[in-house]
């Protein structure tokens, strides 16, 4: 077995232990045991709670904040990030489109400081507009240093009397103690409203507004290669290639397609270095009709638990057949929850905080493999531009193995469309007893209207559903015993944690304890004992800064990691749960399972433990993170999960 320096520097790991509950775990059915099946519902609205108008008391002094044009230079990021795109191996776009680039703003405000003018409700407001010149749209970052009780916050457009969203000070200054901040919703033009009431019982005290950042949104492709202004609508109508087919046009006739397309979503998000991406993204439903709004796309558009809070839908964005216009935008601004992602396969499922608008539909769907000659449509927003439909064949399985995914995906050839920057995480749907259901989300491909035949790839939903069984099939039967083991991550630590405890689980998703979040990363495992598994210890260390957990399926190596450091580790449990292990000379893992890697970091002390592929490979590139495990390598698994 090959060893790091994990036990050599087992008493420099860290503190507070999270413990293990004696709650029954989280479980999930393995395989693609029935059902596999989904038939599709309309969503069931919520209230519509309305934001409110903007109060624009007379005599309203108005604090502006107004940046400098863009340098180039600002929107270097999104420009390389573009390009990239566009060169990437073999043509594959398997990246999100860049649409804008951050700008700071740097401005600090005591709530009291502010220019408050009374209305004639008895209420106080003070307001100011953000802006940057030459932008089409924008989102503001906001963050509160406390909660205000009696405060509430609205944005809107510069020539707006409604507001498009509202928050109360304490939503505010929540986002901000877990992500840093809360980003608005898109506001068009290049100027932000932010207003903020206060009632008359509201005790300002020392509290602090921050705009430490704005999103300077544009999306013209030709002004993504070298943007010297930002141009064109933040709709986007209009920039999709002219052979990308009106989903209108397609779905004339064709009342099961009109049905899927209430289910296509535009989204829009906040991703690594601050750039603003475009996506599309798929609501899908469960087979319980819980009415909960699962959210379906690619893990290259949402892979962090950031990017999901940052996410704005816009839905029903579909015109006429033909026609440049598209119907007012209905934007929803809620964001999302992270539930689950595979980077090799590129699947993600969120799950929206906000029920979507009337009139969406939460799409049906099926778990089985695609079989090749079979006839597939795709529903997307190149672009960002209103839905698109495209038609075409199934022709088989290609393996895909780059530096974002390591995996088989569904092969595509279009008679009808193609897809471009801003369709990823598109539909990919076959016709079936309930109309359309969705078989996976769009990787990338190579498909462009010179050469319109060029394949295109998805992911595949039968491989996500093993993992998502819990959200997507919540009554399914769990012969097996297979749990999920869910990850998450410490941002201020730099600490990974894996459990398969649903009170530890529940606890860390609820903030209870502060800092922690998934990274949507998660395998199978055992909860009891199964026929060629081992248990798995769960030591912890609190000696340093920090929480370390270690966990082995070897009760050899459990044993000689208390021996050697007994005052460093304390045994929580010698059976968190149970999974083979890999043969210790070769490496391999029995059939039926899949290999996970174990990382220890020499920086840190702490340990990573992960199924994807490419992860694996990411870490072993770096020099912080030391390879743990069983065989030749280069990659050196320390436990075998069950295959998804």
């Amino acid at each position: 077995m090959r060893i790091g320096t994990s036990i050599l520097l087992a008493g420099l790991a860290l503190a507070a232990s999270v413990p293990v509950s004696g709650a029954a775990r989280t479980t999930v059915a393995s395989g693609v045991a029935s059902p596999v099946a989904a038939t599709g519902a309309d969503v069931r609205p919520a209230v519509a709670i309305r934001p409110g108008r903007l109060q624009w008391p007379a005599g309203m002094e108005v604090r502006r904040i107004g940046l400098a044009p863009p340098a180039i230079a600002e929107a270097a990021a999104m420009t390389a990030h573009n390009r990239q795109a566009l060169a990437a191996t073999r043509g594959l776009r398997g990246q999100p489109l860049a649409i804008g680039f951050p700008r700071p703003v740097d401005l600090t405000v005591a709530l009291r400081d502010l220019a408050w003018t009374s209305t004639v409700a008895g209420t106080r407001v003070a307001r100011l507009e953000v802006t940057s010149p030459a932008a089409r749209a924008l989102r503001v970052a906001l963050a509160l240093s406390s909660p205000v009780d009696g405060v509430t916050v609205r944005v809107a457009g510069p020539t707006s009397d409604e507001a498009t969203a509202a928050f109360a000070a304490s939503e505010i200054a929540s986002a901000a103690r877990r992500d840093g901040v809360l980003w608005t919703p898109v506001v068009d033009g290049e100027t932000a409203v932010i207003e903020l009431e206060a009632q008359p019982t509201a005790k300002l005290g020392a509290a602090t507004l921050s705009i430490p950042r704005l999103a300077h949104l544009v999306i013209e492709a030709a002004e993504l290669g070298a943007p010297e202004a930002a141009v064109m609508r933040a709709s986007g109508i209009g920039t999709a290639a002219s052979c990308n087919v009106d989903a209108a046009c397609a779905m004339a006739g064709d009342p099961a397609l009109q049905a899927l397309a209430r289910s296509a979503a535009k989204l829009v998000f906040i991703g690594d270095r601050g750039l603003s991406y475009l996506c599309s993204g798929t609501l899908l439903n469960d087979t319980a009709s819980t009415n909960t709004p699962y959210l379906f796309t690619a893990d290259h558009c949402i892979d962090s638990m950031a990017a999901a809070r940052s996410i704005v839908s816009f839905w029903l964005f579909a015109g006429g057949c033909g026609g440049q216009s598209g119907p007012p935008l209905i934007q929803l601004t809620g964001g999302g929850t992270l539930l689950g992602r595979s980077q090799d396969n590129d699947w993600s499922l969120i799950r929206l905080d906000e029920v979507p608008p009337d009139g969406t539909r939460l799409a049906a769907w099926r778990a089985e493999p695609v079989v090749s000659g079979t006839p597939v449509v795709s529903l997307h927003h190149p672009k960002g531009d209103l839905l698109k439909a495209n038609r075409g064949t199934v022709t088989g399985l290609s393996r895909l193995t780059d530096d974002l995914v390591d995996a088989d995906f569904t092969q595509v050839v279009w008679s009808a469309g193609i897809t471009e920057g801003g369709s990823s995480g598109g539909l990919l749907a076959t016709s079936g007893g309930s109309g359309y259901e969705v078989r996976g989300a769009l990787y990338g491909g190579l498909s462009t209207c010179a050469r319109p035949a060029d394949p295109d790839y998805f992911s595949r939903l039968e491989v996500m559903l093993p993992l998502t069984r819990e959200y997507l099939t919540p009554a399914a039967p769990n012969p097996d015993g297979v749990v999920v083991a869910v990850e998450f991550y410490h941002a201020a630590l730099d600490r990974y944690f894996l459990t398969t405890a649903p009170a530890e689980i529940a606890n860390l998703d609820s903030g209870r304890t502060v800092g922690w979040a998934r990274t949507g990363l998660r395998f199978l495992v055992h909860a009891d004992a199964a026929l060629g598994t081992s248990p798995v210890c769960r030591l912890y260390s609190a000696a340093g800064n920090g929480v370390a957990h270690f966990y082995s399926a070897s009760p050899a190596e459990c044993a000689q990691t208390l021996a050697i450091f007994g005052a460093a580790w304390i045994l929580e449990t010698s059976a968190a749960f149970y999974a083979p292990l890999p043969d210790p000379v070769s490496g391999r893992c029995p059939t039926g399972t899949a290999p996970v890697y174990r990382y220890f970091n020499r920086m840190t002390g702490g340990h990573r433990y992960t199924l994807e592929r490419v992860t694996s490979e990411q870490l072993r590139a770096s020099p912080t993170w030391i390879a743990e495990g069983y065989g030749p390598g280069p990659l050196y698994p320390v436990l075998c999960a069950v295959q998804p």
